[in-house]
C-alpha cells in the first residue's frame, strides 16, 4: 500500500515538474520574441470573471444596438 501512495506522490511531482518547465520555456521563448503580451492577453481572457464581463458587456451592446 505505501509503494502505491510513493508512486503516486512521484507521478504528481512529475507531472508538475513537466508543467512547470513547460510553462518557464514558454515564457522565456514567447519574451525573447516579442510574444509575451499576447500570451498574458491569451490567459486574461481565459479567466471566468473575465469572459462573464466580457459577454456582459457585449449583451449590453448589441441590446442597445
Amino acid at each position: 500500500m505505501a509503494k502505491k501512495i510513493q508512486a503516486s506522490a512521484q507521478a504528481r511531482w512529475r507531472k508538475t515538474l513537466l508543467k512547470g518547465t513547460l510553462w518557464l520555456s514558454s515564457e522565456l521563448v514567447l519574451g525573447l520574441i516579442g510574444m509575451d503580451t499576447v500570451a498574458d492577453y491569451g490567459e486574461f481572457l481565459t479567466k471566468p470573471q473575465v469572459a462573464d464581463h466580457i459577454n456582459q458587456a457585449i449583451a449590453a451592446i448589441t441590446t442597445v444596438m
